[in-house]
C-alpha cells in the first residue's frame, strides 16, 4: 500500500468522535496529579486491550504501552500521549469540570489522551481491514509536569523501562489554546526550550520584631537577593542567547508582624535553548546569592536540570506536514517559531527521530491559557487531534 491509497482517516475519526469526547470528559472529571495517575491508566490500559492492542503496564502502574499490528510488514513507530494534570482548583460551570478538589486537566493532557485512544480505534479498524502496513506503538505516559526524587520524569522512565526500544520513531503533540481549531503548527528542529529548576534557602537569625538588631532578617536577605537574581539575564547573559529566568514562589518560616523571620524559600526555573547556558545561570545564581553572606547570612542552592531542548527531526517533520495536507488546507499548516514552554518529550527527541506537533485548540471569543483555573478547549479539535496521530503514523510507515 503506499501513501497514495490510505484510507480516509478523517472519516474513520469523525466516526469515533462522540466515543472520543466521552474519553475525554471522564479524564477531565477525574484528574490525577503526577505520579497518582492510576485511574486514567487502568482506563487506557482496558480501552486498549478491547481494541485488540497487546498492552504492557510501565513506570509503576503508571504508565502504558500498547502495541498493534506487524513490525514485519514494515517499520514500527511511536505514538506518545501524556496523562497527569496540574494542583490547581478548575473555574468552570462546564458539566465536565474537575470533581477533584485542587486538581484539573489545566494543559490538555487529557485532550492528548483521549486523541490518542481515539488514533488507536481509526488504526484498529485499518488493521482488522488489512491496512496498517507495519506496526505503532502508544506510549501513554505519567508525569510529563513533574519529577520524582530521582529527578526523573515520566518520559525517563517510561524510555527506560522499554518504550522506545526497536521504535523507528516517535510523534506526539500538545493543544495550544493561542491557535484556532483548525490549525496545525510545526516546526523543524529547535522548537521548545530546556527546563532547569532550582530551590533557594537563605538562613540569617530569628528574632523578636521590637529588637531588629538583634536578629538577621532573611526576608530583607531575600529581597536583597531577589534584586540581584533579576540582574542576571539583563546584565550578566548575552542578549543573543534566548534565556527566561523566573522566581515562581517566596514565602518565610514564620508570618506574623511581631517575628523577623530566620530563614526564606525561594524557587524558580530556567529556559534556554544553548546548553552551556545551564552552566552560566547556576554560576550567576550563586555569585546573586553572595549577597546574602555579605549581610551576614548564608544560602542553599539546589539547582537541577529538568530535561534538554526539544528538538524535531525534520525528516519526521516532513511526514507530519505530509499527514497535515491530507487533513487540513495548507494554510492552516502554521510554521512556528521557538517557544520558551518545555516538554519531557524532548528526551524521546534525544534518543530516537521524534516529532512534537502543536494542534490549535482556542474557544473563539473566549481565548484561555495553559496552566491556569479556566483552561478549557473548543472540543471540534478533538477528531482532528486522533486523526493528525493517525495519519502521521501512517505516512510514516508508508514511506
Amino acid at each position: 500500500m503506499t501513501s497514495t491509497t490510505l484510507p480516509n482517516v478523517a472519516d474513520l475519526a469523525n466516526k469515533f468522535e462522540e466515543k472520543i469526547r466521552s474519553l475525554r470528559r471522564h479524564i477531565h472529571q477525574h484528574p490525577e496529579l503526577s505520579f497518582h495517575e492510576s485511574g486514567t491508566a487502568k482506563l487506557v490500559a482496558e480501552t486498549m486491550r478491547k481494541l485488540g492492542y497487546t498492552v504492557q503496564i510501565k513506570a509503576g502502574g503508571l504508565g502504558v504501552i500498547a502495541e498493534i499490528g506487524d513490525p514485519g510488514k514494515g517499520k514500527r513507530i511511536g505514538l506518545r500521549a501524556d496523562m497527569d494534570a496540574l494542583p490547581i482548583e478548575e473555574d468552570s460551570s462546564a458539566s465536565y469540570c474537575s470533581k477533584e478538589d485542587g486538581v484539573m486537566h489545566a494543559c490538555g493532557h487529557d485532550v492528548h489522551t483521549a486523541c490518542a485512544m481515539g488514533a488507536a480505534m481509526i488504526l484498529a479498524d485499518l488493521h482488522k481491514a488489512g491496512n496498517l502496513p507495519g506496526a505503532v506503538r502508544f506510549i501513554f505516559q505519567p508525569a510529563e509536569e513533574s519529577t520524582n526524587e530521582d529527578g526523573k520524569s515520566g518520559a525517563t522512565l517510561m524510555i527506560e523501562g522499554g518504550a522506545i526500544d526497536s521504535l523507528a520513531g516517535v510523534f506526539g503533540f500538545h493543544v495550544f489554546p493561542d491557535l484556532p481549531v483548525g490549525t496545525i503548527g510545526l516546526r523543524s528542529g529547535s522548537f521548545l526550550a530546556a527546563c532547569d529548576k532550582f530551590d533557594i534557602t537563605i538562613k540569617g537569625k530569628g528574632c523578636h520584631g521590637a529588637f531588629p538588631q538583634d536578629g538577621i532578617d532573611a526576608i530583607v536577605l531575600a529581597s536583597q537577593a531577589v534584586q540581584m537574581i533579576q540582574t542576571i539575564i539583563s546584565r550578566r547573559k548575552s542578549a543573543l542567547s534566548p534565556c527566561v529566568l523566573t522566581l515562581g514562589g517566596i514565602k518565610s518560616s514564620t508570618y506574623k508582624s511581631n517575628i523577623i523571620a530566620d530563614e526564606v524559600k525561594l524557587t524558580g526555573t530556567a529556559r534556554y535553548f544553548e546548553p552551556e547556558v545551564s552552566t552560566q545561570i547556576k554560576t550567576e545564581l550563586i555569585r546573586a546569592l553572595s549577597v546574602v553572606e555579605t549581610m551576614g547570612g548564608s544560602f542553599e542552592l539546589d539547582y537541577i536540570t529538568e530535561n534538554p531542548p526539544l528538538v524535531n527531526d525534520e525528516d519526521l517533520i516532513g511526514i507530519a506536514r505530509e499527514a497535515a495536507l491530507k487533513l487540513v488546507d495548507r494554510s492552516a499548516i502554521i510554521d512556528l517559531n521557538q517557544q520558551m514552554g518545555a516538554e519531557d518529550f524532548s528526551f524521546y527527541c534525544e534518543a530516537v527521530p521524534s516529532c512534537f506537533i502543536i494542534l490549535g485548540c482556542e474557544i473563539a471569543g473566549d481565548k484561555r491559557a495553559l496552566h491556569t483555573p479556566r483552561f478549557d478547549v473548543d472540543e471540534k479539535c478533538l477528531a482532528l487531534g486522533a486523526s493528525l496521530l493517525a495519519q502521521s503514523a501512517l505516512e510514516f510507515l508508508t514511506q
